[in-house]
């Protein structure tokens, strides 16, 4: 269950429809909303050759602070609709980016709950990277596209690795709930799994059964990767089984190599249309 779910607030706006998800699935579990209002103040720190203008900090702190004011109090009037249990929480820092700051609250919630807009701004990436790697929690990516439909239809991800693994499990609550789950498995122009991992492969089917154990009836769905990309297949297969939600490991490679090369978890967070819950 998710008792405790934070919802990052880290931008000038609501981000409308994760405040819905975030406030929905609390619903659910009978849990409780914090709502987290992040506030960074990374500055240069002076040297002997460059001081800043008299006054500029001072400047700065009173901006910041009414911007504060602001948007706590539309978050604090925005949970107020809702028949669900919450709090509003302010954490600033002078040194820490949002993403950190936010990473530190999820260590005791049990899911965080991210609206993202497209294109997506250097912000936001950093945001989902540092929340994702650093709360050890699963974290709920909304895209501002989401239509709110219930997650009846869910679509794993699934490859054998430590990340796809923790994204099972932490997706455990919405998968016992929902009416169809398929485990996608995406393979080579050839057949095989890109793992190259015979043990692997040989296992993948093992998961149907340990989902039958916790009460769960999959569906075991293969599909060749299209044009050498896994994301496309991942997110071709989710729409044309019209699903309400996507899950899967998140970056089970560096975030660096993902930003040069490219990869599965870049693809959804830039082009899914649906939710997806991702784990790391």
């Amino acid at each position: 269950m998710f008792k405790d779910i934070l919802l990052p607030v880290a931008s000038e706006d609501i981000h409308e429809s994760a405040m819905r998800r975030a406030c929905a699935l609390a619903a659910a579990d009978d849990g409780h909303v914090i709502a987290l209002v992040t506030v960074s103040l990374v500055s240069r720190a002076p040297s002997a050759w460059a001081y800043p203008p008299d006054g500029i900090f001072d400047s700065i702190d009173e901006t910041v602070a009414a911007t504060e004011q602001r948007l706590t109090k539309a978050v604090q009037q925005r949970l107020a609709r809702e028949s669900v249990a919450h709090e509003v929480r302010l954490s600033k820092s002078r040194w820490l980016a949002p993403g950190e700051i936010s990473a530190f609250h999820a260590h005791h919630a049990d899911l965080a709950v991210m609206g993202v807009e497209r294109p997506l701004q250097p912000v936001q990436r950093a945001l989902f990277g540092d929340l994702l790697i650093a709360s050890g929690r699963p974290l709920l990516m909304v895209p501002d596209s989401d239509e709110g439909r219930a997650f009846n239809h869910v679509v794993i991800a699934w490859k054998s690795s430590r990340e796809a693994a923790r994204a099972v499990h932490d997706a455990l609550p919405l998968l016992r709930r929902a009416s169809s789950v398929d485990v996608l498995m995406v393979e080579r122009g050839d057949g095989k799994r890109g793992s190259g991992n015979g043990d692997a492969e040989r296992l993948d089917a093992c998961l149907i059964g340990h989902l039958e154990r916790h009460g769960i009836s999959a569906s075991l769905v293969r599909r060749p990767r299209a044009l050498g990309f896994t994301g496309e297949a991942i997110l071709g297969h989710a729409l044309e089984s019209r699903a309400d939600l996507i899950v899967a490991g998140g970056y089970s490679r560096s975030r660096a190599l993902e930003r040069v090369f490219g990869g599965v978890t870049r693809h959804l967070l830039e082009q899914s249309p649906i939710p997806v819950l991702f784990s790391h």
